[in-house]
C-alpha cells in the first residue's frame, strides 16, 4: 500500500466579521541585500500602506472591524470535483474525510478525520504522486458522502464520473496549507513591483526586489492617439496641458506628466526617467521664465527603438537634430513610429507643427508676444503659439534645401483652441480658424528624459 506523501486541504472561506488586529513589519532589499528606501508597501485588502526608511524597514499596524476577503454565506452543501481537485462547500462545521482507492478497492491514502468550519475548501488530487493511476475518491462530511471515479489525462486535464462507495481502512496524516488572506504590494523607483501573498495579519515579511532593466528611451513626439486618450477628447488638449495640476506653472508641470504617462504606456517602468516637456514659459513654478532647452538635461537622447536623436545640446540645437539619419527628418512618437505616417497602413498625414513656445535657441520665443497659450493653461486666450516641425515641410520635406526645416522654431500656430488638421490641402491654414492644429497639426509636443 502506498503511503500518503502530503495531501492538501486548502481553506478558501472560513472567516467571520471580527476585530482584526494587523501587525506586519519587515524590510525591502535588493538582490545584494542592500536596503531600498522610499519603497511603498501596501496591504491591498485593508488599504493601508507605509514607506520604507533608510534601512528599508516598514511597519503596518491597525485594529479594525473587518469583513475578510471573499467572505460569503453558503446556501447549500456541495461536493464536486474539477480540474484535478475536490471542492467542498460546507454550510456548517463538519467532520471531513477524504479517501483515495485504486480500482480494486484498495485504499491508497486517506486524510485524518478533521473538523472544518463552514466555508469552501479544495483538496488537490493532481499534485500527489498517486495521481498517476486511475482511482476512486470518496469524500465524507458527516452529513453526506460522495464517491467519484478519477481519470488523469494528458496536458493537465482530468476526467471524473460518479462511482459506488468502497470500503474504508486506515488513514495517514493530513498536511494543511495556509490560506492566503491578503496581499502586500511593493513598489520602488528603479525596481520591478512585486506582490507577496500573506497568510496572517501578524507577520514579519522580508521582500527582495529585482532591479528594473530599461532600454534606451529618452525622446519622442507625443502622438495624436496618446493626447486624445489622456485628454478624453478627440480634439486633444489644445493649449491647456494642466492635466489636473494647479497653481503657478501648472501648464508646464501637467505637460511633464503627459510625457511621463505616454512614456510609461510605451515602455513600462520608464516613468522613472524624469520626463520633461520641451516647452518654454514666461513664468514657471517659481514665477521665473523657463526655457525648454534648459530643462531636458545634457543628453544623449534616444527614441523608443534606441536610435540616437542627439548626443549633446549642441548637436540638438541644429535645424534638424544631429543624430540617426533614419529619424532626423521624421521624428518618431512614443512608439518609435515616424510621426509623418503614424499608421503604416494609411497614407502620410500633415501633422508637422509641433509646439514649443521657443526660438531656434530653445529659449522662450518672445517676451513681448504671448506664444505659449498663457503658459500652456488656456484654450481661449488670444495667442499664436510658436511651433517647430517634427518633419521638414515644403521643399525641404526630406532634408533638401529651400524648405521649412527647424524642429524647434519655424512659425506660429493659428491659436490655442483644441483642434486637429491633418489634411495636406490646408497646409497654409484656414482663415478664421484658431485651433492649435490649423495648417497641419494637433497640438503635439516633444518629450525628453533626463536619463538615457
Amino acid at each position: 500500500m502506498h503511503r500518503n506523501r502530503g495531501l492538501y486541504l486548502i481553506l478558501f472561506i472560513a472567516f467571520t466579521i471580527s476585530a482584526q488586529s494587523i501587525s506586519i513589519s519587515g524590510k525591502v532589499v535588493n538582490k545584494n541585500n542592500q536596503p531600498i528606501a522610499n519603497a511603498v508597501v501596501t496591504l491591498a485588502g485593508q488599504k493601508i500602506n507605509d514607506t520604507t526608511d533608510g534601512r528599508g524597514a516598514f511597519s503596518l499596524s491597525q485594529t479594525t472591524f473587518v469583513e475578510n476577503p471573499g467572505q460569503k454565506q453558503l446556501s447549500a452543501e456541495k461536493i464536486y470535483i474539477t480540474n484535478g481537485a475536490v471542492r467542498l462547500s460546507l454550510v456548517q462545521e463538519s467532520r471531513v474525510t477524504i479517501e483515495m482507492f485504486d480500482m480494486r478497492g484498495n485504499l491508497l491514502a486517506k486524510t485524518p478525520d478533521r473538523v472544518a468550519a463552514a466555508g469552501e475548501y479544495r483538496f488537490d488530487i493532481a499534485r500527489e504522486p498517486l495521481a498517476a493511476n486511475m482511482k476512486l475518491v470518496r469524500v465524507s462530511t458527516g452529513r453526506r458522502a460522495s464517491t467519484f471515479r478519477y481519470f488523469p489525462v494528458d496536458k493537465g486535464k482530468h476526467s471524473v464520473s460518479s462511482a459506488l462507495p468502497v470500503p474504508s481502512t486506515t488513514f495517514n496524516r493530513l498536511a494543511k496549507t495556509a490560506a492566503t488572506i491578503d496581499t502586500l504590494k511593493i513598489s520602488a523607483a528603479g525596481y520591478m513591483s512585486r506582490d507577496t501573498a500573506i497568510s496572517s495579519y501578524e507577520a514579519i515579511v522580508n521582500v527582495i526586489l529585482d532591479t528594473m532593466s530599461l532600454g534606451k528611451f529618452s525622446f519622442f513626439v507625443t502622438s495624436l492617439e496618446g493626447l486624445q486618450r489622456l485628454s478624453g477628447s478627440q480634439n486633444g488638449f489644445g493649449g491647456d496641458f494642466r492635466l489636473g495640476k494647479t497653481g503657478q506653472g501648472a501648464g508646464l508641470l501637467g505637460a511633464d506628466s503627459i510625457c511621463q504617462c505616454l512614456a510609461e504606456s510605451s515602455m513600462p517602468g520608464s516613468k522613472i526617467k524624469k520626463w520633461r516637456a520641451f516647452l518654454s514659459v514666461s513664468k514657471g513654478p517659481d514665477g521665473s521664465q523657463v526655457n525648454a532647452i534648459d530643462r531636458i538635461g545634457n543628453g544623449p537622447w534616444y527614441d523608443r527603438l534606441g536610435r540616437l536623436v542627439s548626443n549633446t545640446v549642441s548637436d540638438l540645437l541644429q535645424s534638424r537634430p544631429n543624430g540617426d539619419a533614419a529619424i532626423k527628418n521624421d521624428l518618431p512618437n512614443e512608439y518609435g513610429v515616424p510621426n509623418h505616417q503614424p499608421d503604416p497602413n494609411q497614407p502620410a498625414v500633415d501633422n508637422h507643427m509641433t509646439i514649443t513656445g521657443s526660438g531656434a535657441d530653445g529659449k522662450l520665443y518672445s517676451a513681448s508676444t504671448d506664444c505659449t497659450c498663457n503658459d500652456w493653461i488656456s484654450t481661449t486666450v488670444s495667442s499664436k503659439p510658436r511651433v517647430g516641425l517634427s518633419w521638414p515641410r515644403g521643399g525641404g520635406n526630406r532634408g533638401g534645401a529651400g524648405g521649412m526645416q527647424s524642429w524647434i522654431s519655424q512659425m506660429n500656430a493659428s491659436g490655442c483652441e483644441a483642434g486637429i488638421d491633418l489634411d495636406e490641402r490646408t497646409g497654409a491654414g484656414q482663415r478664421g480658424v484658431y485651433t492649435i492644429g490649423n495648417g497641419g497639426g494637433y497640438g503635439g509636443f516633444y518629450c525628453f528624459a533626463l536619463n538615457p
